[in-house]
């Protein structure tokens, strides 16, 4: 694209569904390939043991620092992309203030482009909990964008070797205000069932819950990225192109997060086991549900129903199966869900008997293979 094509969007000039298309099309994929090369890479890898803590409350501060220079990063490739098109009066700056955005784009005068917020969600988190709850008054719809990277550790490398360093799988750009619009839509039209006589809805400043009649500012679920949408919920009024792209690229944003989440935590607990039976994948009507070694196997609840795990169950059980048990031992099932909570099961005669059931992965370990 031409110099002065590039300015005009990020200046504001376009449409917002054309600034989407530039951004998705020609700009984030090459920020996400410099995000992915080594020598970027490697300013935020593990090396030589370098530990990181487990803890929950730990873990969290890691993904806040990871998120940060992704952010960072973000910002100077960024204006990497600008000198390399021959732009040298317009820089993307760090927003100062703690609030929306986190980078903006700026001319020598002062004057404001596009705005950024940027999230970044580890995919194996049970709880992705980052929040976009700016409010609607205070996005511009011409100028305001959410970017969202999707990152895991990765133990490859090419040139250096690292322990493991943060590759990002995939990175997703939605159009703020529309994105604010289905999460208001959505948060209010599902009020708590204790309400009293009062109203959920929002002051100049923030959300607002209500109790029993009593108002408070909410600090809990309004605008957690993983919740602001599902497949289940219709929107009633008339819905534009741009919201309509919005709702779309948002299902397949939450769909590919936990589908992703899923299988890194699958592959990881299934390689633990030992053996020489390397983790395959299982397509059930065609589509992929889950992870199998040996004897064990792990699938996706959210992509199976009820039926088609029963159905899983009872052909495990079948005659050439129980004969391959009798060596390796009865088979186990594990079925997780969205945040990856799960059930153990092991499998009598083609029929499914409840062992255990956990909130964390990392505590399947030992119930699988004792370790």
């Amino acid at each position: 694209m031409r110099r002065d094509g590039i300015r005009r969007f990020l200046l504001g000039g376009e449409s917002p569904l054309a600034t989407l298309d530039f951004l998705n099309d020609q700009f984030m994929p090459k920020v996400v390939a410099e995000l992915n090369s080594a020598s970027t890479r490697r300013l935020m890898a593990l090396y030589g043991g370098d530990r990181i803590p487990e803890n929950e409350r730990n873990l969290t501060d890691v993904r806040n620092r990871v998120s940060l220079l992704i952010e960072y990063k973000l910002a100077w490739i960024s204006n990497n992309f600008l000198l390399s098109h021959g732009i040298d009066d317009l820089f993307w700056a760090n927003v100062v203030a703690n609030r929306f955005p986190d980078i903006e784009l700026r001319d020598n005068k002062g004057t404001r482009g596009i705005r950024v917020e940027v999230k970044c969600l580890q995919a194996i988190a049970e709880e992705k909990a980052a929040n976009f709850d700016t409010l609607k008054k205070d996005l511009n719809p011409n100028t305001d964008y959410v970017i969202v990277f999707v990152w895991e550790w990765s133990t490859d490398y090419e040139n250096v070797e690292w322990d493991r360093a943060p590759m990002i799988l995939r990175a997703f750009v939605f159009h703020a205000s529309s994105l604010a619009e289905l999460r208001d839509y959505n948060w209010l039209d599902t009020p708590p069932k204790t309400l009293g006589n009062g109203y959920q809805g929002f002051d100049f400043r923030h959300a607002v819950n209500c109790r029993e009649g009593s108002y408070s500012e909410e600090e809990g679920n309004y605008g957690k990225l993983m919740r602001i949408w599902n497949e289940k919920v219709e929107y009633r009024s008339s819905c534009g192109k741009i919201l309509q792209a919005t709702i779309d690229a948002y299902l397949e944003f939450r769909e590919f997060v936990i589908w992703k989440g899923f299988k890194v935590i699958a592959l990881d607990i299934l390689s633990k086991g030992g053996g020489s039976r390397k983790p395959e994948a299982i397509n059930i009507d065609g589509r992929k549900v889950g992870y199998r070694a040996g004897n064990r196997t792990i699938l996706f609840g959210g992509r199976t129903s009820s039926e088609q795990r029963k159905h899983y169950t009872s052909m495990i059980g079948s005659p050439q199966q129980r004969a391959f048990d009798h060596v390796q031992g009865l088979p186990q099932i594990v079925v997780m869900n969205d945040k990856y909570q799960w059930t153990l099961s092991r499998v009598v005669d083609g029929k499914s008997e409840l062992l255990e059931h956990g909130r964390k992965p990392k505590h399947l370990t030992q119930y699988l293979f004792g370790n």
